[in-house]
């Protein structure tokens, strides 16, 4: 990975609507360079989306809450019903298995504490595999920045 690719990811993943024109003076290189490298970085699955960042509170989902959930049996087709039903539920945005002490941790934003107990009580009333889950409320926002580093790139090139 070169500089001027470390460049172009780094530009889109702060303003993913900026024009081919405007990343090109960004990064200092060419409209056609720009759009060429944008392209190839794409067809690699470097860059993967484009989107809008919201602010949910604006959006009427200002409960957000970090979930954690421990299982009996962490086996595949355990997992695999799991994440179904947490991929059908629009409040949830980010799931992830994890290792350690518990096996899932979901992150949602809820309009309010009846969406969240309705969410919870689909996802995880039934499921005998659900050992327990627990749930911690935003109050505050320290960091919310979805951009990865490219600072391991840039020692390898």
């Amino acid at each position: 990975m070169d500089s001027l690719n470390i460049r172009i990811i780094e530009a889109l993943q702060r303003r993913g609507d900026i024009t081919n024109a405007e990343l090109a003076e960004v990064v200092n290189s060419t409209p056609s360079t720009c759009l060429r490298r944008v392209r190839d970085l794409q067809n690699a699955g470097i860059l993967t989306k484009n989107i809008y960042l919201v602010d949910s509170a604006k959006l009427g989902r200002g409960l957000q809450a970090i979930i954690t959930t421990t299982t009996k049996d962490y086996n595949l087709a355990k997992r695999a019903a799991f994440s179904k039903r947490v991929e059908a539920e629009p409040a949830i945005a980010y799931a992830y298995g994890v290792t350690g002490e518990l096996d899932a941790v979901l992150i949602g934003n809820f309009h309010n504490m009846v969406e969240y107990q309705e969410v919870c009580d689909r996802l995880f009333d039934g499921d005998e595999n659900i050992v327990r889950y627990t749930t911690h409320f935003v109050s505050e926002i320290y960091k919310n920045d979805p951009a990865i580093p490219c600072d391991v790139l840039r020692h390898q090139s």
